[in-house]
């Protein structure tokens, strides 16, 4: 197993490698004059056609980062958890697709399609992926 997950987290990398280099405008938005559009669902389809997606049970890519925002797109598959971990800064969870168990300071919040969770920093937290899901994560704030 501890084989599989180095080999997805290579697949990964070179999948983030190839992102990068094809959307570049994406690095760092205010450089870039401060505007940028995604097509989220694309997005969601060519992070599901990557090998790190069909050997993992995670997959994700920074959409947006600028000055005080980390916007990322991540996809879980049924079974998938974030272990316990906390943020320097608040963050957003707005659920696109599936169910999730978001667990906050111990207490399980179920999110479904289209709900939309906000987090203040340093609260400890943990996510299970109780179906196959996409979300947007957003990292904001001064203590990124």
């Amino acid at each position: 197993m501890a084989q599989q997950t180095k080999d997805s987290d290579r697949a990964r990398q070179a999948d983030q490698a190839t992102h990068q280099a094809r959307h570049a405008e994406h690095g760092n938005f205010l450089v870039q004059g401060g505007l940028i559009a995604v097509d989220v669902r694309a997005e969601i389809a060519r992070l599901k056609s990557e090998p790190a997606w069909a050997g993992g049970d995670r997959h994700g890519v920074s959409l947006v980062k600028g000055d005080g925002i980390n916007v990322a797109l991540m996809l879980l598959k049924k079974g998938a958890t974030l272990q316990e971990h906390h943020t320097r800064a608040p963050i957003t969870v707005h659920l696109l697709e599936g169910r999730i168990n978001f667990i906050a300071s111990g207490k399980p919040h179920l999110l479904t399609a289209g709900m939309l969770l906000a987090l203040d920093r340093a609260i400890t937290h943990s996510v299970e992926a109780l179906e196959e899901s996409a979300l947007i994560l957003t990292v904001g704030g001064e203590q990124i």
